[in-house]
């Protein structure tokens, strides 16, 4: 099975266990752990597991964007698939380099953003960011 159809298979995996918006956040939560995952391997130097964790991610985000209704979706579709794409170039951009983690940071941050508006509009709770102050 190729990553497109890996992809889309998780999606669809989902979607059929929980309710479609609830299916779109969980891919947001495992494309967030990857990415993450991806940052601190890049810290730690080891490549290979970066790598791998954002082949994970891009997979992920594959299922994302194999999901999207551009005929429902529109203007808004086209978009997200602009945003899934470029999130998927940067993350392959950033393997191996010394920057990795800024970068994975960067990403995670934006998808968050992304995670947590369909979060809303799903109705479960947002994800706030790991480095974000806790209030005291």
């Amino acid at each position: 099975m190729n990553h497109a159809q890996r992809a889309s298979a998780a999606y669809r995996t989902a979607s059929m266990t929980v309710p479609p918006l609830h299916a779109v956040v969980m891919l947001y939560d495992g494309v967030l752990v990857r990415v993450r995952n991806a940052g601190i391997a890049a810290e730690q130097g080891d490549w290979a597991r970066q790598f791998d964790e954002i082949n994970r991610a891009v997979d992920l985000l594959r299922g994302l964007l194999s999901a999207l209704d551009y005929e429902r979706g529109g203007e808004v579709a086209r978009r997200l698939q602009q945003t899934y794409e470029a999130n998927m170039k940067a993350l392959m951009r950033s393997v191996g380099r010394q920057e990795a983690l800024e970068m994975s940071r960067r990403i995670e941050d934006g998808l968050r953003q992304l995670r947590n508006a369909w979060a809303q509009i799903a109705g479960v709770p947002e994800n706030p960011s790991p480095r974000a102050a806790v209030p005291g």
